[in-house]
């Protein structure tokens, strides 16, 4: 069976492209209203492409929001493993579309790379997967596993249906595993199992003070302007100079890594100069005390991420605004709860503003940290997988982003949850010129192949 697929795999490298540069052709777009109708072209895409893999059991479900595809086939037995893959067909919006050198929705090849929107996040990874599950069903009928797969359409906009239907279908979902390939390698060459990641407690900050807009010369030195009130609040969230968020009981569950963590993390290949060459700053900066590697996927962080109000526009206007605001986020580190952070900064900025103005703290999104045993033998067979995909042994990573639904699968199924995948560092992700790297891309099905086989021999 497992020669059968691989054979299969290798001769229809250029069907698979093809298939994946239809699906990445509807703009799926979860975000923006407009594109509705083309969530719906994405799910009934799915659906069909489940359908011509041979799965079975195929569903389109409504939700509050954009539809999810589910599939399955269960016949391997009652002895056999049960696997839930997840992924899901949204994708970011294209701005800034001058950027892009090809057209976001018209998938390019360039080289090695296949460029276009949800080319590696998440399109290309979940459809890989699905040819993986085809190669076994269109060779010898059948697959090693039980297998089931859930792709969702609302990832982008941090899945607010899907924990619901998570629950709802417990017994549906239920399996020994679940297989999430939306994660990447440090390289081509360097496989990376991702076995946590960090939460997020998302915060609006809004500083009221004049009825309306004040000319600056006629009132400015007798009014406190929203502006310099709000700047000097988001100054005393974090120190200057070592980088720590002087948040009172911020820092209140965070755990120190252990000897196997701290030796697991010495060898990601993430220094200093690896962080400058990837994202084009002068220099590396973070947290006093920590490696680049430990501030970027193990310490919690914040960020400001904008400061909309008064004038912006070319030119000049001597304005004293009414209203400044910003947007704060927070990733968070196993154990710290997202809504206890949430209060945390509220109380903190609220005792420093002055009497002057009003602050209004609004919480826009929370989301848990995720921690996973990469000792457990369903993530070993992972790195087994990627040693014969990729002839590499894989090193072990918490990752730096947000992924809701791995607590979700966590809190719900009770199961570990392997994260593997196949993007690369310079992918750009949600940003213009997304590209997958179709070595990647093959690889990656070869090595999903693998990793069926390897889960029903155990």
């Amino acid at each position: 069976m497992l020669d059968l697929a691989l054979a299969y795999s290798n001769a229809r490298r250029e069907e698979n492209l093809a298939a994946l540069s239809e699906f990445l052709r509807i703009p799926s777009v979860s975000t923006l209203p407009e594109h509705a109708p083309d969530m719906q072209r994405a799910a009934q895409w799915m659906a069909a492409a489940m359908r011509a893999a041979g799965l079975t059991g195929i569903e389109i479900v409504p939700t509050a929001g954009h539809p999810l595809v589910y599939g399955e086939w269960l016949e391997a037995g009652p002895d056999a493993p049960t696997l839930l893959a997840y992924g899901h067909y949204d994708v970011q919006p294209v701005d800034p579309i001058d950027e892009w050198r090809t057209p976001p929705f018209e998938p390019t090849v360039s080289g090695e790379n296949l460029f276009a929107r949800g080319s590696s996040d998440d399109k290309g990874q979940a459809f890989l997967v699905l040819a993986a599950a085809a190669a076994y069903l269109q060779t010898s009928g059948r697959l090693p596993i039980n297998f089931k797969f859930m792709v969702e359409g609302e990832e982008e906009i941090s899945s607010p249906s899907i924990p619901a239907y998570i629950a709802e279908w417990q017994e549906r979902l239920a399996c020994d595993a679940v297989l999430i390939c939306d994660s990447g390698m440090l390289d081509p060459q360097t496989p990376l199992i991702v076995y946590g990641t960090r939460g997020l407690t998302y915060m609006e900050v809004i500083v009221r003070g004049p009825a309306v807009d004040l000319h600056s010369g006629t009132f400015g030195g007798a009014v406190d302007n929203p502006f310099n009130v709000l700047t000097r609040l988001l100054a005393q969230l974090q120190d200057g100079e070592t980088r720590q968020i002087r948040i009172p009981g911020f820092y209140d569950r965070v755990q120190a890594l252990d000897d196997e963590e701290h030796t697991l993390l010495a060898q990601i290949p993430l220094g200093d100069q690896v962080i400058q060459h990837l994202t084009g700053v002068r220099a590396a900066a973070g947290e006093a005390g920590y490696t680049s590697v430990e501030r970027a996927s193990t310490r919690p962080t914040l960020d400001i991420h904008g400061v909309p109000g008064g004038f912006t526009a070319p030119g000049k206007k001597t304005v004293i605004p009414a209203r400044a605001a910003a947007k704060v986020s927070m990733r968070l580190v196993p154990n710290q709860d997202p809504q206890e952070i949430a209060e945390l900064f509220s109380r903190y900025l609220h005792s420093l503003a002055p009497t002057t103005v009003t602050v209004e703290v609004n919480t826009l999104g929370l989301a848990k940290p995720s921690m996973v045993d990469f000792r457990d033998p369903a993530i070993q067979a992972a790195a087994q997988a990627f040693q014969r995909g990729f002839g590499a042994q894989p090193l072990y990573m918490r990752m730096g982003g947000t992924l809701p639904i791995v607590t979700d699968f966590q809190d719900s199924l009770g199961v570990p949850v392997v994260m593997m995948g196949f993007g690369l560092p310079d992918d750009n992700l949600h940003a213009p010129n997304e590209k997958f790297h179709l070595p990647n891309f093959y690889r990656g099905i070869d090595t999903v192949i693998h990793y069926f086989s390897l889960l029903g021999a155990a």
